[in-house]
């Protein structure tokens, strides 16, 4: 029988991410990984062109052209990620099923060995290595975690066997005094040993190919500067209110001690606040930001210990996608050695961001409520991160306006009565909203920031620890809050991908200011997020196209 293109592509996906595959609904992949040896890439790259030279549209060529930069990524860390992330998959769907896992387990010890393999005579840079020793403790966490609840003598062997060859792996990339990863460690290693990531000829290729860029990198700096000297006098207008109110000095340092300490949220308290308040943002955010379908189906869930290395903050996770059960998880990180959030500002923010951005533009998206996504736009490839990161990114201010917008407003819903209440329960409806604005605006900066650190460090132009020196001189973000927003976690995971937030955020907030009728906006935001993830150039026309049609 004749196959479309589209089902062509997503079978070689399926057999490139095959735990990707499992994760997203099909079964028949569980306890298999892609190994990645020279002559596999090799394979996958013939047979991504041979399918590239068929591309009959945009959408085609694109995702192509993203899973065969996927495959360029000359770094050691992509393997454990693969490793972790496939071992957790099958932990959240079905638990500790013997079978599956250890034909997982003897798949990432075959990967391993294929990636020290390529990697033996390779000369790998001193930042790549601190990138693949953060996912050290990642790998081993998980593996004793499945050692801690299996009763299988065989499984729990091969666990101790993997995680033997993991640690073998990882010395190949050791660093003097990189200890546990945190940041004052990291920052001393740098001081010792120059930083360098050594992407400078592969960065163009992975914003291009990768992302759907048509912005050279100087460009995309330039950009960035500017919303940053837009965002700038709003962050420090915030931080001078707040200063006065808490009769402190004003700056973010000072003011942002003042809001942490008035509520003095501990880490174990950070997943029963958010529960606490979660169903009444939820529905002031489906009335009043964003229209979600009545399947909507999210859990929250405390990251894992084997995932905080990658997941400092927070995160969301998309899981049986092709299913007639889709659902998704909210990861909240609470390790204080990580980078936590602190106060239920912070809280408020980053469930409005994973929750109301992410996992509602995953299950809108799926449930074809508000837009309608083909199966290949639900892939996630490389190119589905610019445009559920940039949606999250936007969806902060979105919501920032609205709950700013309930001052003074009568008669109130229901709904806005009950946020109006949780913010007086938590300090009051203005020192709230100034608050959560703060988070906002130094969210936005940060996600600026991003843009000129991911450009800087990775063309060479700028170390990693003098851009942090940059930007705290530049704006007053902490240099330990833009670490771990910068390095760990968007650098690990590809060059590039810490540029999406902000650039297709800031494309969304130009089209949707066109729309000034309150009740339309919900409207295109509700399309926004039911269009799947579709190349960048693709998800702009339709939405400047949509945009049109209710102006």
């Amino acid at each position: 029988m004749y196959k479309s293109l589209d089902a062509d592509i997503i079978e070689l996906w399926k057999e490139l991410s095959p735990s990707g595959a499992y994760q997203l609904g099909w079964d028949e992949y569980a306890g298999r990984l892609f190994l990645p040896s020279e002559q596999n890439i090799k394979d996958a790259l013939q047979r991504v062109r041979a399918l590239r030279r068929r591309a009959e549209n945009d959408v085609q060529s694109k995702v192509l052209d993203s899973l065969e930069v996927g495959l360029l990524l000359p770094e050691p860390q992509v393997v454990l990620d693969d490793i972790v992330g496939s071992i957790f998959a099958h932990l959240t769907k079905e638990g500790v099923n013997e079978k599956n896992l250890i034909s997982l387990l003897a798949a990432a010890s075959k990967a391993i060995d294929a990636t020290q393999k390529r990697f033996r005579s390779v000369k790998v840079p001193t930042a790549v290595k601190a990138l693949t020793l953060y996912r050290l403790d990642g790998v081993l966490e998980i593996l004793n975690s499945v050692k801690r609840t299996t009763k299988s003598k065989k499984l729990k062997e091969d666990c101790d066997r993997l995680s033997e060859r993991v640690n073998k792996f990882v010395k190949f990339f050791e660093l003097e005094g990189f200890g546990s990863g945190t940041f004052e460690e990291v920052e001393k290693v740098f001081q010792k040993q120059k930083f360098s990531l050594g992407r400078e000829r592969f960065y163009r290729v992975a914003l291009e190919g990768g992302f759907d860029y048509s912005e050279t990198p100087d460009e995309l700096e330039q950009k960035a500067l500017a919303w940053i000297d837009e965002e700038l006098p709003k962050y420090r207008e915030v931080v001078t209110k707040l200063s006065k109110h808490y009769r402190c000095a004003a700056t973010p340092e000072a003011v942002e001690k003042k809001v942490v300490e008035r509520r003095k949220l501990r880490p174990e308290q950070l997943l029963r606040t958010t529960n606490s308040i979660r169903k009444v943002v939820q529905e002031f955010a489906n009335e009043s930001v964003v229209k979600i379908n009545k399947q909507y189906k999210t859990k929250v869930i405390e990251t894992p210990p084997f995932l905080t290395g990658t997941l400092p903050t927070g995160a969301a996770g998309f899981l049986d996608t092709f299913t007639k059960k889709p659902f998704q998880l909210y990861y909240l990180t609470t390790d204080p050695k990580r980078n936590p959030a602190k106060s239920v500002s912070q809280l408020i923010n980053l469930l409005v961001h994973e929750e109301y951005g992410h996992c509602v533009n995953h299950s809108n998206s799926v449930h074809r409520f508000g837009g309608k996504a083909t199966e290949l736009e639900l892939l996630p490839t490389l190119l589905s991160g610019p445009i559920t990161e940039g949606l999250s990114f936007n969806r902060e201010r979105e919501f920032l306006e609205a709950s700013l917008a309930l001052k003074g407003k009568q008669p109130l819903t229901k709904a806005e009565r009950n946020y109006v209440a949780l913010l007086e329960k938590f300090g009051g409806f203005d020192l709230l909203n100034l608050e959560i604005e703060l988070e906002t605006r130094k969210c936005r900066l940060i996600r600026f920031l991003r843009v000129i650190g991911d450009v800087r460090i990775n063309t060479g132009n700028q170390g990693l620890f003098e851009f942090l020196d940059w930007a705290l001189k530049y704006t007053g973000v902490p240099r330990r809050d833009m670490y771990y927003n910068l390095f760990p976690a968007h650098e690990g995971m590809f060059p590039g991908y810490a540029t999406c937030y902000a650039v297709v955020g800031e494309e969304i907030r130009a089209i949707e200011e066109r729309i000034t009728d309150p009740k339309k906006r919900v409207k295109f935001s509700t399309y926004l997020t039911g269009i799947g993830f579709p190349p960048r150039s693709v998800y702009r026309q339709r939405l400047e196209d949509y945009a049109s049609s209710l102006i």
